[in-house]
This record gives structure tokens, sequence and C-alpha cells, in this order.
């Protein structure tokens, strides 16, 4: 009988803690950057949302989001998330979870069955935009929970080749690594 009783206490505490964390972690803020600017999100508490952040505690999350519909920038993300999808009439500044790996951050109004993540805070609906570049192409977006600072600044030709080279997720680029690094304070493409 006192086995059982441990073993439901034990339960029981384990159980509060996981509440506990969870409630830590929707308090926390998603951090949206774009083109080397970042705006906060104040997330929603569901299964999507906290797989999200589980994962953004490991890395950053960059992906490749384009226009659709013109309402919406969305882009795969390269990995699945559960969903909690029910239908929503999103609005400028809405973003969900599609289809479980694709992030759409909406511009404009569409209504369908999406997980939302959250709304960036304090953006108009020209504000939100203009930083997500509505109409104009494909951008590239990383989702953190930490404002991504990036340290850029002018340099002179000859200290491009000095120092280690950075990829956009902080890591040093490995030899013969291809696309976008920071080095020495600059951003480039190799």
């Amino acid at each position: 009988m006192k086995k059982t009783w441990i073993f439901v206490v034990a339960v029981l505490l384990c159980g509060c803690n996981r509440e506990n964390i969870n409630a830590q972690i929707m308090n926390e803020k998603l951090y949206v950057t774009i083109g080397g600017e970042t705006r906060t999100v104040t997330m929603e508490d569901n299964v999507g949302t906290r797989a999200l952040v589980a994962a953004l505690q490991t890395e950053n999350i960059t992906y490749l989001a384009d226009d659709y519909g013109n309402f919406e920038k969305v882009g795969h993300i390269g990995q699945s998330f559960p969903t909690a999808d029910h239908q929503i009439t999103t609005s400028a500044g809405d973003l969900v979870l599609y289809n479980g790996n694709n992030i759409c951050i909406f511009y404009g109004s569409n209504s369908w069955s999406y997980t939302r993540i959250g709304k960036f805070d304090n953006l108009s609906a020209d504000e939100v935009r203009q930083f997500v570049k509505a109409g104009q192409g494909e951008v590239a977006i990383t989702l953190s929970l930490q404002p991504i600072q990036t340290g850029i600044r002018d340099f002179s030709p000859e200290e491009n080749d000095k120092g280690p080279a950075y990829t956009i997720t902080g890591q040093i680029a490995p030899q013969g690594y291809k696309g976008v690094v920071i080095q020495n304070g600059k951003k480039r493409i190799q």
C-alpha cells in the first residue's frame, strides 16, 4: 500500500511539473527575423506550439517562404509537428501551422483549418505587410526563442578572408560550406 501511495504522489508531482514547464514555455516570446529585422509573437498554448518551442530550444529554424493567394507568406519548415487544427479566420499578423510542416504568416485574411501558433505583437496590418515583404516574392524567415544579433558592420575588402565564417544560425561554417555566411561582421554568399 505504501508503494502505491509513493507511486501516486510521484505521478502527481510529475504531472504538475509538466504543467509548470508548459506554462513557462508559453510565457516566452517567439522571435521572427526577416531581412535583419526581428519582431515578437505572443504564442498560443497548444500541442503544435509546444512542439515548435521544444524544437527551438535546440536550434533556430530558418526556412524560405513565398507569397500565396495575396494574403500570406508560407513555407515548408523542414520538420513536422503535431497539429491542433480548427476552423479559423485569420487576420494580418497571425502565424499558423499548416499540415504540420508549413508555417503561414498572414498579411491578409483567410478561413481554413489551421493550428494557431500566435500573433505579432503591436504590428498594424500595413506594418505586417512591410515586415514580411508582402508581394515581393521569396524571403528567408528565422524563428527563434531569443533575438538574433547579427553584429553586421561595414568593412574593407581586404578583411574579407580574415577570421572564421559563421552560418546564419551562428555555427562555424565547415570547410566547403555553400550558402549565406557571416564573416567579420558582414553577410556574404560563398
